[in-house]
């Protein structure tokens, strides 16, 4: 009787060839939600900087603004240079003849609707007119 000696196969089966491809399935489904989720953290935050950089736009133009010349009222326009289009509507009441109160709102129109409106309130005094210092009296 001859023995014949045992011989090693090199390479793969297939029997680990696709336990390889599963593995490397389940794997990639996994990276696929994390890189939508990415993406979409992404596009959420590259809007918020656009939605407050043209707050703060408003708000320096409203500062620079003397208070005389601004008139009560409300006025609204919309950005539409921005990859999503936003409207800013700016408030100015009159609370007393030395004070302002001014609201500015920018809202996302379109493309943006995971963006709720942002606010800002300033309250200005101005230095014009007699200044009562007997506390009402």
């Amino acid at each position: 009787m001859t023995r014949h000696p045992a011989r090693r196969e090199a390479g793969f089966s297939l029997v680990e060839a696709l336990v390889a491809v599963t593995i490397l399935g389940v794997v990639g489904v996994g990276l696929a939600g994390l890189m939508t989720r990415s993406a979409r953290g992404a596009t959420q935050s590259s809007a918020q900087a656009y939605q407050t950089a043209f707050l703060t736009a408003e708000l320096a133009r409203v500062s620079a603004v003397p208070a005389a010349a601004l008139t009560a009222g409300t006025t609204c326009d919309t950005t539409v240079s921005a990859p999503w289009d936003f409207q800013r509507c700016t408030t100015v009441t009159n609370v007393t003849s030395r004070q302002q109160r001014i609201r500015v709102v920018i809202r996302a129109i379109d493309g943006g609707t995971f963006l709720r409106p942002d606010t800002v309130v300033i309250e200005r005094a101005s230095n014009i007119g007699a200044l009562d210092l007997s506390g009402g009296t």
